[in-house]
């Protein structure tokens, strides 16, 4: 099979899906992944599954180390177990604060949600993207349900 002739899934995930995923390193257990995301985030970090890219916005890991890494041993740990084996992976690509995510940034309705900024970054970018969202953000949900920009899943 040609290159081309793969078809692309893309799928950016905001902070709560991450530490979803990751659980047992954050000993989160208040928010579940359905089995399809999970099934999906294996898919998007596994080789056998070329089509898959798994898009992580910068700003995650900053909340990350804002909200839940409180000691350097678990900081190491999260370095070492989250942050380096997903920095490695050919498929998944954390993406940075860009022009175009600023634009759709600058141009949501706060009448519709008061989002928070972390928030309204990694919804940017998943709309400038053009990519499912892996989010269970109420607020996001919400403003999303009257735009309907991109899918969400959780």
């Amino acid at each position: 099979m040609l290159q081309e002739d793969i078809k692309e899934y893309k799928y950016v995930i905001d902070t709560v899906g991450l530490i979803a995923y990751y659980n047992g390193i954050f000993f989160e257990s208040e928010k579940f992944l359905s089995k399809k995301v999970k099934s999906i985030i294996d898919k998007c970090l596994s080789k056998d599954y070329l089509g898959y890219k798994l898009i992580i916005p910068s700003v995650v890991f900053i909340e990350i180390f804002e909200k839940q890494l409180k000691s350097e041993e678990s900081v190491a740990k999260f370095k070492s177990s989250v942050f380096k084996p997903l920095q490695d992976n050919e498929f998944v690509e954390i993406r940075s604060l860009d022009l175009e995510v600023l634009q759709i940034y600058f141009s949501f309705n706060d009448q519709i949600a008061k989002l928070e900024t972390h928030d309204k970054i990694i919804y940017s970018t998943s709309i400038m993207l053009d990519s499912t969202l892996i989010s269970c953000d109420e607020k996001i949900i919400h403003y999303n349900s009257k735009t309907e920009l991109i899918e969400i899943i959780f």
